[in-house]
Parts: C-alpha cells; sequence; structure tokens
C-alpha cells in the first residue's frame, strides 16, 4: 500500500504490513462486492479506533458559557466520520487512489473553529482537534489493529454462513 508512514508534528509513526493486509483483504472480497465487505469492516474498526481522538476532542473543545448566545458549542458538533471513500476522495493529493476508507473526527466548520484551532488576529489558537489526534495515535493504532483482528473473522464467517455472493 502506498501509505507505510505518517508524520504527525514531531512524532513518527511508521506503519508496515500493508502489502500483507491488502493481499488478504482482496482474498476476503473475492466473489463479494469489495464495497460491502470494507463497509463491514474497515468502516466499523477505522469507527471504533477513532472514538479515543472523538472523547478527547468533546473533552478538549473550548467553552464559552459567557459570549455564547447561539447556545451551540463546538464540543456539541463534534462527530466520527468513517465511509467509502467517495470518487472526489480517490482524486485528492492528500489521499489518493488507492485509499479504502475515510474515517475522521471533525467539529462543525465555521469561523469559530477555525480561529479556535489555529488562531487569528484577535484569538489565540486553543488547538483541539489536532492535539486528540496527535496524544492518541498510539491507542488508536492498538484499537484499529484488535478491532480488525476481531470484525474480519467475525465477517468471514457470516459470510460463509449466510453464502452471501
Amino acid at each position: 500500500m502506498a501509505y507505510d508512514k505518517t508524520i504527525y508534528n514531531n512524532k513518527t509513526v511508521k506503519l508496515e504490513g500493508f502489502t500483507d493486509f491488502e493481499d488478504q483483504l482482496f482474498a476476503l472480497a473475492e466473489g463479494y462486492r469489495s464495497d460491502l465487505v470494507a463497509r463491514n469492516t474497515l468502516v466499523k474498526a477505522g469507527r471504533a479506533a477513532m472514538e479515543p481522538v472523538f472523547q478527547m476532542v468533546k473533552s478538549k473543545a473550548p467553552y464559552d458559557s459567557i459570549n455564547n448566545t447561539s447556545g451551540i458549542h463546538l464540543r456539541n458538533t463534534a462527530k466520527i466520520e468513517s465511509r467509502i471513500p467517495y470518487e472526489s476522495d480517490k482524486r485528492s493529493l492528500m489521499l489518493g487512489e488507492d485509499i479504502a476508507v475515510v474515517t475522521y473526527v471533525s467539529v462543525k466548520r465555521s469561523a469559530v473553529s477555525l480561529s479556535q484551532e489555529y488562531g487569528n488576529a484577535r484569538t489565540t489558537a486553543q488547538p483541539y482537534l489536532r492535539v486528540s489526534l496527535e496524544r492518541n495515535v498510539e491507542v488508536v493504532l492498538s484499537i484499529l489493529k484488535s478491532q480488525l483482528g476481531q470484525i474480519i473473522p467475525d465477517y468471514w464467517k457470516s459470510l460463509k454462513r449466510r453464502r452471501i455472493k
């Protein structure tokens, strides 16, 4: 697979074994709809793996009870998105054609959320999205590994039992 090394701030995470993993997924999906296989394995595992990041975003997102008149706070808009990539994702320079699943944690995109994360002329940056991922990289990878080890064999048994093609 194309992504074997990812850099977060000053932290380097080396990801190995994706070629073998990709071969195993292709073998699993042989004779079945690959989008269904990915949705029932990779998407579920990705969502579960990003849960610690989601919880940290909710706890670290700035909360303004004094000046906020709308009643909507950043932590209330946090969500986990895990899905099969769209065609526009595959054309993206950041993701590429060989991406199997897109999983991320986000908040409602607004001037407030951007100024809180990156800062502006009047507001100092209070990063909460990037920090949440950077501090949980090892946990995310560990959960992803264990979830895939659990979900894939269970899904394979379910396919064999139902004889779905």
